[in-house]
């Protein structure tokens, strides 16, 4: 048996939507990107709240770029921000491009209680401390109120639901909204689908900034694969609960699964362990202490594979355990 760390679940509706965007004769952004950011606010903004102001862009560093650039034009960053170790290099690295000063929050001090705060949901476990950004590369929920000014989501090949590439800035305040989406649109006042249709043929260049959009292509799969994103949660969370019964964790992501260790040199021989078994696995944040390796979790993986992940596992655990006895 051979398993696959993650897998992408992808059908024939995701064929059929980008064959449709192919033949309109436009695949830049347009009516789809639209469509697909009013739809994404509908399944995000918690009920009975105004509709959430979101922008798809190509990537969620491009998301988080077009945050820090803003936070920094209003004097949000004005020492720096404090992100958490356990998180991508895209979290502070765009940041850094901005040349706003990062520091990974396990130096927290008064001395640095002037850095604005960007919260990492990792795994999809939501962190509820109130800051100025939220980086939610891994959580796609509904009706999820925002916990920062801006909150960034990804629809990378390995997340919860895909566009193949591309994210999502949302935020609940129009101004913000307005500003970012002039950098979206390479500074201009206008974007191109505006002016080929008509809608406004005049613009003016407001800002130095872009290279952030997505396209009608990437929007149409993002607008199936939304559809389809309950039924994927769904199945995510039946997988980790039946890691959770096994392995007597309290995990409470769908994005990750990790499988906690007591040493670092374990993660090592756990992974290269399943390797030899034929299961990929993952490993995250390296020289940070973090004791975990990530097990397959994903929409695709069905109960077998899931009973000979659990089964090796344990195997390697008692082999383990009876060797440091």
């Amino acid at each position: 048996m051979e398993i696959k760390f993650s897998k992408v679940t992808t059908g024939q509706e995701e064929i059929d939507a980008v064959t449709r965007v192919l033949q309109s004769g436009w695949l830049a952004c347009g009516p789809e990107t639209e469509a697909f950011e009013k739809e994404f606010s509908l399944y995000i903004t918690p009920k009975d709240v105004k509709p959430y102001h979101c922008i798809f862009t190509n990537s969620c560093t491009s998301a988080l770029k077009m945050s820090y650039k803003w936070a920094k034009e209003n004097g949000y960053c004005y020492g720096g921000i404090q992100y958490p170790p356990n998180t991508f290099c895209a979290t502070y690295s765009a940041a850094a491009e901005q040349e706003i000063d990062v520091l990974p929050r396990e130096f927290e001090s008064q001395e640095f209680e002037d850095y604005a705060r960007v919260n990492m949901h990792y795994g999809s476990v939501k962190d509820e401390t109130p800051c100025l950004i939220e980086d939610s590369a891994h959580r796609i929920e509904p009706n999820d109120p925002l916990v920062g000014k801006i909150r960034c989501y990804s629809f990378y090949a390995t997340k919860n639901m895909t566009t193949c590439s591309g994210g999502m800035l949302v935020t609940n305040d129009k101004e913000i909204y307005e500003r970012c989406r002039t950098y979206w649109r390479d500074g201009l006042t206008s974007s191109t689908h505006d002016r080929q249709t008509g809608k406004s043929w005049n613009y003016k260049v407001e800002t130095m900034a872009g290279g952030y959009d997505g396209n009608d292509i990437a929007a149409a799969i993002g607008r199936v694969q939304l559809r389809k994103l309950p039924d994927f949660t769904r199945r995510r969370n039946e997988i980790r609960d039946r890691y959770n019964a096994t392995f007597g964790q309290q995990w409470e992501g769908n994005h990750l699964y990790p499988f906690f260790v007591s040493e670092e040199q374990q993660i090592g021989k756990l992974i290269e362990y399943l390797k030899s078994k034929g299961i990929s696995s993952g490993y995250h944040y390296p020289n940070t202490g973090w004791l975990g390796v990530s097990l397959p979790i994903y929409p695709l993986l069905t109960n077998e594979e899931q009973d000979y992940i659990i089964k090796e596992v344990l195997s390697w655990e008692s082999s383990s355990i009876k060797q440091s006895t």
